[in-house]
């Protein structure tokens, strides 16, 4: 963590604890949107939809952005514990010091930019035992 200087380091903390409160509230009011009616005392989403798959279909999109979020959540809570002990800026993949201004785009970073990309490559190339 040598490469970044105390300053960089509390301007990324306060941009991590930022987003961690942001994340906490959207999933929070997401969880608050998904709750059952009944409980809520709101009117039952598949008698306005008229529809029980349209019904599912919505659920299914909102769980999936909650699980988005805890999973960015996650990774803001480990950024912040690697840069309590002095392991964040560091690519989890090479070792090298992650770029200040990628930290600054994305203080979760858990890779510099080319294994970042080499990981993407990777992902979006179809495998050979898939052919």
């Amino acid at each position: 963590m040598f490469h970044l200087n105390h300053s960089q380091r509390e301007k990324l903390r306060e941009r991590l604890h930022e987003r961690a409160r942001v994340l906490r509230a959207e999933i929070a009011e997401a969880l608050h949107a998904t709750a059952p009616s009944a409980e809520l005392d709101l009117p039952d989403r598949r008698a306005e939809a008229g529809d029980d798959a349209v019904s599912d279909l919505q659920a299914g999109i909102e769980l999936a952005g909650i699980e988005r979020d805890a999973a960015e959540l996650n990774a803001v809570q480990e950024a912040l514990s690697s840069l309590d002990d002095g392991r964040y800026g560091l690519c989890a993949d090479c070792g090298a010091p992650i770029a200040y201004e990628r930290l600054l785009v994305q203080p979760q970073a858990q890779r510099c930019v080319r294994c970042e990309n080499e990981r993407e490559r990777l992902r979006a190339s179809p495998s050979v035992s898939a052919l």
